[in-house]
C-alpha cells in the first residue's frame, strides 16, 4: 500500500456530489477522516502509534454511523425506491467496521492497515460513487439529466486513445436523447443500444489489451467490472418492453453515469496511474 495509492484513492472529487449540501459535506468529512486514518497507518509499529490509529478508526466508525442515519432520512424524504437495499448495504458496512474495531487490540499494525485500506477503497469510496450517486439520479428530473449529460474534461484519464473512446461512448449514448417522430422512437432506442453495446465491447477489448501490455496487476478484477457493465446493458435491453421512453432515457442516463462515468473516475484512472509508475 503506497502513499501514492492512498492519496489518489481518497481525494474528494466534484463528481462525487449528489447535490444535497448536508450529505455532500458529510461525504467530504468522511474522506478527511479516511485520509487521516491512512496517513496514521503509515506510522511505525509501536504502541503509541497503533493507539493513534485505533482512535482514528473509532472516529471513522462513529461518523459513518451518523452519516448513514442522516442519509437514510434523506432517502425517506424523497421516497427513494431502493431505500431498503441501500439500508442493507449500510448495515453490512457498519458490521465490517464493528468487527474491525472489536479486533483492533488483537491485530498487528500490518493487518490493521490492510483491513482499513480494503474498507476505505473497496466499500466506503465505491459506495459513495456507485450507490449514493443513484440517489442523485433518482432525485433529478429527466430534463436536467439531459442538459448535464455528456463528456466533460474532468472525465479525462490523460490517455488520448482511451479518452477518445470514452468520448465516443458518450456520443453514442447521447443519441438516445435526440427527439424523433413517435413512430420512430422504438427503432431509435434499439439502434442506440445496439451501437452502445457493440462499441463498449470494442472499447473494453482495447482497454484490456492495454492492461495486458503494461502488466496491470488488477486486470482480472477490472475485466469483471467490464463484464458487469455489459450485463447491465443486456438487462436494460430485456426490460425495454416494460419501459416507456422517458423511463428508458432515465435508466440509460443512470447506466451511463454509474457504469461509465464512475468506472472511468474510479477504475480507469488506476490503470493510467499504474502505467505512469512503471
Amino acid at each position: 500500500m503506497t502513499q501514492e495509492t492512498n492519496n489518489i484513492s481518497i481525494i474528494w472529487k466534484s463528481e462525487y456530489n449528489i447535490n444535497n449540501f448536508t450529505i455532500d459535506r458529510e461525504h467530504q468529512n468522511l474522506f478527511s477522516i479516511a485520509r487521516e486514518a491512512l496517513n496514521t497507518s503509515k506510522l511505525k509499529n509501536d504502541k503509541d502509534q497503533i493507539d493513534k490509529l485505533k482512535k482514528v478508526i473509532t472516529k471513522l466508525f462513529d461518523y459513518v454511523g451518523t452519516h448513514f442515519n442522516n442519509e437514510q432520512k434523506y432517502m425517506e424524504k424523497i421516497s427513494y425506491p431502493d431505500i431498503e437495499e441501500h439500508k442493507f448495504l449500510h448495515k453490512n458496512m457498519l458490521n465490517m467496521l464493528t468487527d474491525l474495531v472489536s479486533e483492533l487490540n488483537t491485530m498487528q499494525l500490518e493487518d490493521i492497515q490492510k483491513s482499513l485500506y480494503n474498507f476505505i477503497e473497496e466499500y466506503f469510496i465505491k459506495h459513495i460513487i456507485l450507490e449514493d450517486k443513484k440517489i442523485q439520479l433518482w432525485n433529478t428530473n429527466l430534463d436536467d439529466l439531459k442538459k448535464n449529460f455528456g463528456w466533460k474534461e474532468i472525465y479525462s484519464v490523460q490517455n488520448p486513445a482511451i479518452d477518445a473512446e470514452h468520448k465516443k461512448l458518450f456520443d453514442i449514448a447521447q443519441e438516445a436523447f435526440i427527439e424523433v417522430e413517435p413512430q420512430q422512437k422504438a427503432q431509435k432506442i434499439k439502434n442506440v443500444l445496439t451501437k452502445l453495446y457493440d462499441y463498449m465491447k470494442t472499447h473494453f477489448k482495447h482497454e484490456e489489451e492495454y492492461m495486458q501490455e503494461i502488466n496491470y496487476p488488477n486486470i482480472k478484477e477490472h475485466k469483471k467490472l467490464h463484464h458487469k457493465i455489459i450485463e447491465d446493458i443486456n438487462s436494460l435491453v430485456r426490460r425495454l418492453p416494460s419501459l416507456n421512453e422517458e423511463l428508458f432515457e432515465k435508466e440509460l442516463a443512470k447506466l451511463i453515469d454509474i457504469a461509465l462515468v464512475q468506472h472511468i473516475i474510479q477504475e480507469d484512472r488506476k490503470i493510467i496511474t499504474w502505467a505512469k509508475s512503471i
